[in-house]
């Protein structure tokens, strides 16, 4: 019988940077007082502190990858879409309630509020319109968002009586509606290429649209008579010689930022139509990752979005950024800590490293590393090794790569290391002793690798449902174990003397080492792929993290006492390690770190 003898709380979350696509924008927002940014990241609405990372966050979650967040000119909701057409109002208390759900389209590209918080219009696209809105209070229908025959890119709302909401189209056109209730009232066509973006002045005296001709056009607020266009000197007619993705104006109506695929952010003067202050970004390994997808205006200061995920702070008063936060952008699939320096590395889908601080400070790992897949990272003694699906071993510490790189005879499975430092490594084709000790073949699938502290045991998992032993001096086969059921992870007890084998349908076996004699097989809380096992570092409970989105913490010694944490990581959890006794670090398909506490 299960019985719940404790609880598995979360302390703190390691937030993933915003999802980007190549030729859209992402779209940024930012709190009445400048301190939150909210964006989407997979399928998590993100609302998160920009300058303290101890502070909490939220992921609120969809079904679907969120395309745009939005927070209230009131700060105390979060409007939010996806890619099935899906928006969600909720609290940005935490408490997770939400105010409105709705699916009025097929997809959102963008959602805009008034200046009350009271009512909302989203648009995207559909098959008979591409647009709606919304009173929050009854969710009713207050008008209708027309004059556009493609898909609409952007929104935005004038915060004042009387209301009028502005739209850009990949018709080229930029159009508005009165309200309310809203309806079409006139339409411009200054723009020759898809329009990207519109924004509304906070006084609602002007609104701008740019697009992707690399045009910046400024319009009356009321009417939307044309007032000026913004032009740089530099070029011929044009405001950015790339896409426009977003346009920001200020707090106090003077200025407008815009991001741009040209890999330049500009501060342009509202008055004069000329530039104040301009950023360009060639940090990124390819001008693709340094393009400025996105921004938005902080009550001082301006934040744009790298398309490598990075989120640039800028003064308006300083030429360099003045802040830099990175992040994930694909699924975390390895973890590592290491103890002296109190790091944590992280590793990705896309074979992106990051380190990460104890207070959640994310940093770039520098020089070059993989470019695919990470399948493990592992250390001791304060040098690491990371294996990818290029076909690569690397070593590295908590700050850059070495120069130490060895390819692999197949694709890399899983690594892992032993407690004085030499690592092993299961491929498609064999079990490997790194760097250079003995390769032994294989004719089955491997899926994980384990090696006893002392070194002297290797375990590997096999789809075909066992466990093979392996001597760690020679690899050779000293024993086996079925265990009924592909294996998807294997773990070692710090004092070598038990062996955890978890199952592709959650159960999870445990064996006495080396005997290879089954303890029991009692561990069957979980309902999906085992991805990760962890002894505890007293070897008294066994942590397990699940594709079913759930970590287990079992009991050793009384099999039927299971502390558990449900919806971890939306999409799954991929890996997990105890930092020490009390706290389990792990890592998840929605690109997050997070930290929780034990109490038994």
């Amino acid at each position: 019988m299960q019985q719940y003898q404790g609880t598995l709380t979360e302390v703190a979350t390691f937030v993933p940077a915003p999802s980007t696509t190549r030729g859209q924008t992402t779209k940024l927002s930012s709190s009445p007082d400048g301190t939150k940014i909210a964006y989407g990241s997979g399928r998590n609405a993100v609302l998160r502190p920009l300058f303290d990372s101890t502070a909490p966050a939220i992921l609120f979650g969809h079904s679907q990858p969120v395309t745009v967040a939005r927070i209230s000119p009131t700060g105390y909701y979060c409007a939010s879409g996806d890619a099935g057409g899906n928006i969600k109002v909720w609290d940005t208390t935490g408490s997770g309630s939400i105010k409105l759900e709705a699916k009025p389209i097929a997809r959102i590209t963008d959602i805009a509020f008034d200046g009350d918080g009271t009512r909302l219009v989203a648009v995207g696209e559909g098959r008979d319109k591409f647009g709606a809105t919304f009173s929050l209070d009854t969710g009713a229908s207050i008008g209708e968002i027309g004059g556009h025959s493609k898909t609409i890119n952007a929104v935005a709302m004038k915060k004042s009586r009387p209301f009028r909401a502005v739209t850009a189209s990949d018709d080229m056109t930029v159009c508005i509606a009165n309200g309310v209730p809203f309806k079409f009232a006139s339409q411009s066509r200054r723009h020759t290429r898809f329009v990207q973006t519109v924004d509304y002045a906070p006084s609602g005296a002007l609104f701008v649209s740019g697009g992707s001709d690399g045009l910046l056009h400024l319009y009356d607020g009321a009417t939307g008579d044309e007032k000026l266009s913004f032009v740089d000197p530099a070029l011929s007619g044009q405001a950015h010689k790339g896409t426009i993705f977003q346009a920001s104006f200020s707090r106090d109506n003077k200025f407008v930022a815009t991001s741009s695929g040209d890999q330049m952010v500009k501060l342009w003067d509202v008055e004069t139509g000329g530039i104040v202050q301009s950023w360009e970004f060639t940090k990124g390994t390819t001008p693709l990752a340094s393009q400025q997808v996105g921004n938005t205006y902080l009550t001082s200061s301006i934040v744009s979005l790298s398309f490598s995920g990075a989120l640039n702070v800028l003064d308006p008063r300083e030429k360099n950024p003045t802040h830099e936060i990175v992040g994930h952008q694909q699924p975390i699939t390895a973890l590592a800590f290491d103890e002296g320096e109190k790091t944590f590395l992280s590793g990705d889908s896309a074979g992106v490293v990051k380190k990460f601080s104890e207070s959640g400070v994310c940093g770039d790992v520098e020089g070059t590393g993989h470019s695919n897949y990470v399948v493990g990272i592992v250390g001791a003694k304060g040098e690491y090794w990371s294996a990818g699906w290029d076909d690569t071993v690397k070593g590295l510490t908590t700050s850059s790569y070495s120069n130490s790189t060895q390819s692999t005879s197949s694709i890399p499975k899983s690594l892992a290391i032993s407690s004085s430092g030499t690592p092993f490594l299961a491929t498609a084709k064999d079990i490997q002793s790194l760097p250079s000790g003995p390769t032994s073949s294989v004719s089955y699938s491997p899926t994980s690798i384990a090696v006893s502290a002392d070194g002297e045991s290797v375990a590997v998992g096999a789809e075909e449902g066992f466990v093979t032993i392996y001597g760690g001096k020679d690899l050779t086969e000293k024993g086996k174990v079925e265990v009924r059921g592909a294996v998807t992870a294997v773990a070692f007890s710090g004092d070598g003397k038990k062996l955890a084998a978890g199952r592709t349908d959650g159960k999870i076996y445990l064996y006495d080492f080396p005997s290879l004699t089954l303890i029991h097989a009692r561990f069957t809380f979980q309902s999906a792929r085992i991805n990760a096992l962890a002894f505890s570092p007293s070897d008294l409970h066994l942590a397990s993290a699940s594709l079913d989105e759930s970590i287990r913490v079992y009991s050793i010694e009384k099999p039927g006492n299971v502390i558990h944490a449900k919806n971890v990581h939306r999409g799954g959890v991929s890996s997990l390690l105890w930092e020490d006794k009390e706290t389990i670090v792990s890592g998840g398909a929605d690109a997050a770190v997070k930290r929780l506490k034990l109490k038994v």
